[in-house]
């Protein structure tokens, strides 16, 4: 029997160590009484889990604990678990020949017949038979006690009081901050305090990596050891550069690109654990490492008074950097993610918040920015492009052809030529493809462009050159593959030429949002696509075109 005394009076208690483990959140135990004590009285959520009868029970006492990157909660019911900490996915299995004909053959005129010349053509082939199937992800799970374990970042989904996760202090917050900035700030700082983990939204010239770096400042002089990173060296030097212009003390602050913690951490580069498709293309664009001191790492490692915040926050959901992220202090580590797009075209939003937090308010979009004159406007011609298809194709085979034949096609780069060399410098053109890239490159500096080819081989200090010579005028033509999407601060840019686009949502805007920033002279920016007459291509340029009508202040003009 669990004996449980309060000011109200004493409770008896049935032993279980589900009764143990929740008393441990609001009473403590006297030995000399071998009585459980709480002087705030009994909380609504224990006597309601516990079914006594507490008719003046206490309201907002902890329903919680926090342990690490998660946090043990009462009270929570399984369809309330389901809907806030669970998603579902598409995920691609490998199977028979015949499940696969039949799933492929299923809307055919004479099903029987197309799956009978499917199956042999499969075997005989030796295709790598796939379907998509659907997963459901549950980011909580039931423990032992009774309790859901929620990862840190979800708490404020369930809108249970917990205690405070940190103790910060009021902010001081600088006069060259932006009305938006402190705004952010606060919220920020708000959640860091409530449950240790929030990401941060702001369109591209919103001041990101201005805002990280008084973010960090703040917290090192609170005595944390604030871990800059991101998937680019060119990013970690920015995020860097900023707080120490904010004066941050150096000795707090510690710029390093994931892939060097990744390596760190297990002993292997991403490259060598390269599994899904967000992993492989860390390795295919972003491999650069940086240099990492012995106490840096332990710091990182061991010290409870650590802070990661990681711009570009719509990657966490990789493995390698879910890894990263859980393992900064221990797990005890505050966890902040900046991005432009804190969602996932694959359905993995919430690992976003689970792991860096939720998006805190206000959110501010490059609208905004234009509304108060903090961004340019943005027009998005849409310029129709020659046939370069001899068949239409399908699933990921058909993709990879249509892409080939695009990229290969000798009119269609003439034209992506052609509206480079009459868009208004400097100019952008963006592809997929390095060979296409560099194609593209070589077309240009044929018809006099001064021009830098721009893709994952090319590493972060040269990359920082070549946009350095931008800025400055010594190039005015800038081909890259789709790493400059990201992060990429060349205010000077003008035109945008989208020489092979995709679906992604992330993408798409941050792509945009690189022509926003402000700069003397520069009234408008320009972003031309090519609307391809069939095919996967104009497919993705229709999706595109949804999300580019959800900036009030992006403009299309069909050409």
């Amino acid at each position: 029997m669990i004996l449980l005394k309060t000011p109200r009076g004493q409770f008896k208690l049935s032993y279980s160590t589900d009764v143990v483990s929740a008393l441990k959140v609001f009473a403590k135990f006297d030995p000399a009484t071998k009585a459980w004590v709480s002087d705030v009285g009994v909380p609504c959520w224990f006597a309601h889990l516990f079914r006594l009868s507490v008719p003046d029970c206490v309201r907002g006492v902890p329903q919680g604990r926090w342990w690490r990157g998660v946090a043990y909660m009462w009270g929570l019911g399984e369809d309330e678990v389901k809907k806030k900490a669970c998603f579902t996915v598409e995920r691609w299995q490998r199977t028979t020949c015949e499940e696969y004909c039949e799933k492929k053959c299923m809307d055919a005129w004479d099903s029987d017949r197309c799956e009978k010349r499917c199956v042999e053509r499969c075997k005989e082939e030796g295709w790598r038979a796939a379907v998509k199937v659907q997963q459901e992800v549950c980011l909580a799970k039931k423990a032992d006690d009774g309790s859901w374990q929620v990862p840190r970042g979800l708490v404020p989904l369930f809108g249970r009081t917990m205690p405070k996760f940190a103790e910060l202090g009021s902010p001081l917050m600088h006069p060259d901050l932006r009305f938006y900035q402190v705004d952010v700030l606060y919220s920020a700082w708000y959640m860091l305090e409530s449950v240790g983990a929030a990401t941060i939204q702001m369109a591209t010239g919103a001041g990101k990596s201005y805002v990280s770096g008084y973010l960090a400042k703040l917290l090192a002089e609170r005595g944390y050891h604030v871990y800059l990173t991101a998937m680019q060296l060119d990013l970690v030097y920015q995020l860097r550069e900023f707080a120490e212009k904010w004066g941050a003390p150096p000795d707090k602050i510690h710029a390093v690109t994931v892939q060097t913690l990744y390596r760190r951490l297990v002993g292997r580069s991403i490259a060598e654990e390269a599994e899904d498709e967000e992993d492989k293309e860390a390795v295919s664009a972003y491999a650069d490492e940086s240099e990492m001191t012995e106490d840096e790492f332990s710091l990182f490692q061991n010290e409870k008074r650590v802070a990661i915040i990681m711009d570009e926050a719509h990657h966490v959901p990789a493995r390698t950097v879910k890894e990263v992220m859980s393992a900064a202090g221990g797990g005890w580590a505050l966890r902040v993610g900046l991005t432009a797009t804190p969602w996932r075209n694959d359905n993995r939003d919430l690992e976003i918040y689970a792991y860096a937090g939720v998006v805190v308010e206000p959110r501010i979009t490059s609208s905004f920015l234009i509304e108060h004159d903090f961004a340019v406007p943005v027009e998005i011609r849409v310029v129709k492009a020659p046939k370069c298809l001899s068949e239409k194709a399908n699933g990921a085979e058909g993709w990879a052809k249509e892409l080939k034949a695009l990229v290969e096609c000798e009119a269609r780069n003439r034209l992506i030529a052609d509206l480079a060399l009459k868009a208004e410098k400097p100019v952008l053109v963006i592809t997929n493809r390095v060979k296409h890239a560099e194609l593209l490159g070589k077309m240009l500096k044929e018809v006099g462009l001064r021009v830098a080819v721009v893709t994952g081989a090319v590493k972060g200090e040269v990359r920082k050159k070549i946009y350095d010579d931008l800025r400055e005028g010594r190039i005015e033509t800038l081909v890259a593959t789709t790493l400059a999407d990201e992060g990429l601060d060349l205010p000077p840019l003008r035109s945008l030429v989208i020489a092979v686009g995709g679906r992604s949502k992330t993408r798409t805007l941050q792509r945009i949002g690189r022509l926003v920033r402000p700069h003397p002279g520069k009234k408008i920016a320009v972003a031309y696509e090519l609307e391809d007459p069939t095919g996967f291509a104009r497919q993705h340029l229709h999706e595109r075109l949804k999300l580019y009508k959800s900036e009030p202040h992006w403009h299309v003009v069909h050409l």
